[in-house]
């Protein structure tokens, strides 16, 4: 079972991978009118993006859950409390600094960045999880 899900993890993260790439050079287009969104809008979209994006439960079974199957018991909580640790640091900061740098988000050069830098991170992972299959 853990050579299949490794299997899948890395056809995921090529897929993922390949998806960035496809995507490198488009422009990007955030312009809306914000104006006319209603609250109930809002927090309904929030709670769609949250519970119903397939990422959320990906990122945190395969991918979290693969790279903690070999820890022992303690390591496993160590590992959670720090990924917990690190997943509201991440969206806490993300959420506050979203108006700041949200005028940087329409440049295309700064989106191929963050674009480049995923697809190097998500390519030494996937790099990582077939060495440990074929281990």
């Amino acid at each position: 079972i853990e050579l299949i899900f490794n299997i899948l993890l890395i056809f995921f993260l090529l897929h993922f991978i390949y998806s960035k790439i496809k995507i490198f050079n488009t422009k990007v287009s955030l312009g809306s009118d914000l104006n006319n969104v209603s609250k109930y809008d809002i927090l309904l979209k929030t709670l769609g993006f949250t519970y119903l994006n397939p990422h959320v439960y990906s990122d945190t079974v395969f991918i979290l859950g693969n790279f903690s199957k070999n820890f022992l018991l303690n390591e496993k909580i160590i590992f959670g409390i720090g990924a917990s640790i690190a997943s509201f640091l991440f969206f806490f900061l993300l959420g506050y600094l979203s108006k700041i740098l949200s005028k940087y988000a329409q440049s295309k050069k700064v989106w191929n960045i963050i674009n480049l830098f995923i697809i190097i991170f998500m390519s030494f992972l996937t790099f990582l999880v077939f060495l440990e299959t074929i281990n």
